[in-house]
């Protein structure tokens, strides 16, 4: 049911950030195969990483929003036409495409306050997930589904978990050994599966050496990920290895500047592996301490610009936490600095004018 090479594309073209691209390869697999609910399930999944990624709400950006949803509709309609299959196969194949599809949603609506949809999505989807694994239980796959469901069950607060509308108990340790499961043996969804363990290993787990190891496999399996430099820079910097994560920070910079996309790729490569945690006011007291580090280290190869969008970085991260004075002390050094790049001084100059307050940062428009 999946053509592997065109959704390969179509991942590249997400963890590189370029939605555009990526959503393109998935649209065409829809367009050649169109009864196949995976080009459905894959493009419901990454508008919703985009969305978590950038930190969108349906209020946000309506118009993903209402693809979203009727893209994850869809996956549950073509899914549902193959339950009952004589293929045992592909009987749990529509199975877990409609459970991953419906857990999408969930997770969607959950994160936009809808309680009583995502109960009902959520409920669906543990439903379809396990009648997966009880018509195939080799389907490795589904269990990232599952797996999900008892991480966040458990570890998350309150009215963030499913299990808090489900009225049932999550298993931390049994959701992370499911997650694994379908990244070591999953035919899908393996690649998804290693992108959610970082997440966790990063931002809940505290798990730096177990995230490093994970990341190292990801960069090899997509090279060209600014995304996956931008982790592995925040890795560096956070295991206290200053020039490599200098030299990496960099990097990102200097191909974002190349490439035009300071401003489109911004939030996704600062904040885009921590989500709403990445303005907490820890995280951001942690980035000014290494900023300040940073901009009093030497650094010979470093590219134009590089001063300046340190600034920039440690302006928004002072607006954050409402240190408005000392903010705007950066943001003038970025709109003074003849070698800023256009797209920084605009962003700067904004923020001047206006405050780029936490909610405004976090929604893009500092970005």
């Amino acid at each position: 049911m999946v053509d592997e090479p065109r959704l390969q594309r179509a991942l590249r073209g997400l963890y590189a950030l370029d939605y555009p691209a990526g959503e393109g390869e998935a649209e065409a697999f829809i367009r050649a195969d169109p009864d196949n609910p995976y080009g459905e399930l894959f493009i419901t999944g990454m508008l919703w990483w985009r969305a978590a990624t950038e930190g969108l709400s349906s209020l946000d950006d309506p118009a993903l929003a209402s693809r979203f949803d009727s893209h994850s509709r869809r996956a549950v309609s073509l899914s549902k036409r193959l339950f009952k299959s004589g293929r045992t196969r592909l009987r749990a194949e529509a199975y877990f495409v409609a459970g991953m599809s419906l857990g999408l949603r969930g997770q969607w609506r959950l994160t936009n306050r809808q309680w009583l949809k995502a109960y009902l999505d959520g409920k669906k989807a543990i439903k379809y997930l396990r009648k997966c694994v009880e018509v195939d239980p080799a389907f490795h796959d589904a269990y990232l589904g599952l797996g999900i469901f008892d991480y966040q069950s458990d570890v998350l607060p309150g009215i963030l978990r499913f299990g808090a509308l489900l009225l049932v108990r999550g298993d931390r340790e049994r959701g992370l050994t499911r997650i694994r499961q379908a990244m070591e043996k999953g035919q899908f969804a393996r690649q998804q599966a290693a992108q959610f363990l970082l997440t966790i290993l990063m931002a809940q787990e505290n798990d730096p050496a177990g995230a490093l190891k994970l990341l190292q496999g990801l960069r090899k399996d997509f090279p060209d990920s600014v995304y996956y430099a931008a982790v592995e820079a925040a890795m560096l910097a956070a295991s206290g290895s200053r020039e490599a994560a200098m030299k990496a920070w960099a990097g990102v910079f200097a191909s974002l500047n190349a490439s035009g996309t300071l401003r489109s790729k911004g939030w996704g490569v600062l904040c885009g592996a921590y989500g709403d945690a990445c303005l907490n006011p820890e995280r951001t007291a942690a980035a000014e301490a290494w900023i300040e580090g940073a901009l009093n280290s030497p650094f010979p190869d470093a590219p134009p610009g590089w001063a300046s969008a340190l600034h920039l970085v440690r302006g928004l991260a002072r607006d954050s936490r409402r240190d408005i004075k000392r903010a705007r002390e950066d943001y003038a050094v970025v709109a003074s600095d003849p070698a800023a790049p256009a797209e920084l001084k605009r962003i700067a100059e904004a923020c001047r004018v206006q405050t780029c307050s936490a909610e405004k940062i976090r929604g893009g428009a500092g970005l």
